[in-house]
């Protein structure tokens, strides 16, 4: 299950998140790509059956999340870090690039 799960944010583009807490609300399918297309029916993708039909998680993707707060709710503000900068995708990232 990815949709609902929470991880911790180990990137370094947002600043003042890592190492913090947040909850995935969608994937951003190839956000990463130069040809991201944001209307298209498959890049918003909010539910873990879509999403494992459609092959889970890349490196290419981004990740709709918000910080979770001390009470265990989530903050109305979400972010959209590179699936790479959360721990529980960091498996990831290309050894190479490191």
């Amino acid at each position: 299950m990815v949709i609902g799960s929470s991880t911790t944010y180990l990137g370094n583009e947002i600043p003042g998140l890592r190492g913090q807490k947040v909850r995935i609300f969608a994937v951003l399918r190839g956000g990463l790509r130069p040809d991201a297309n944001p209307d298209a029916d498959d890049y918003y993708v909010n539910d873990n059956e879509t999403l494992a039909r459609l092959g889970g998680v890349t490196a290419e993707d981004c990740i709709d999340a918000a910080p979770i707060l001390p009470d265990g709710t989530t903050s109305f503000v979400h972010l959209d870090p590179r699936a790479i900068d959360l721990e529980c995708f960091a498996h990831l990232r290309n050894p190479s690039a490191q």
